[in-house]
């Protein structure tokens, strides 16, 4: 029932209430909050201010929180905290610009 990210670091929390599903993680200086549903799913990254969403149309990218909308090419929410997961831990954090390749 609940989708799950390979994601193995410690949870902070985890919140079950009215069919959404939250998370916040912590890794490399970074927090990383994952939110899960009916609507959709949605990462921010903080403090970088990335938020990764579906809730409008496909999967979609922005990176300043201006209205951008930049399409991905992955729509699942386990695709995209896989490539997170994966830039985390070959950056030792985020770096906008390589991370933003990985998703395009």
């Amino acid at each position: 029932m609940k989708k799950t990210i390979a994601f193995i670091y410690n949870y902070v929390y985890n919140i079950n209430m009215k069919n959404e599903t939250r998370k916040k993680i912590e890794k490399y200086g970074k927090h990383i909050y994952i939110r899960e549903s009916q609507r959709g799913w949605a990462i921010a990254i903080r403090p970088d201010n990335i938020f990764i969403d579906n809730h409008d149309k496909d999967a979609q990218l922005h990176i300043k929180l201006k209205g951008i909308h930049i399409p991905i090419k992955y729509k699942s929410l386990e695709e995209v905290g896989l490539v997170v997961e994966l830039h985390l831990i070959k950056n030792k954090g985020i770096n906008k610009e390589k991370l933003k390749g990985e998703l395009l």
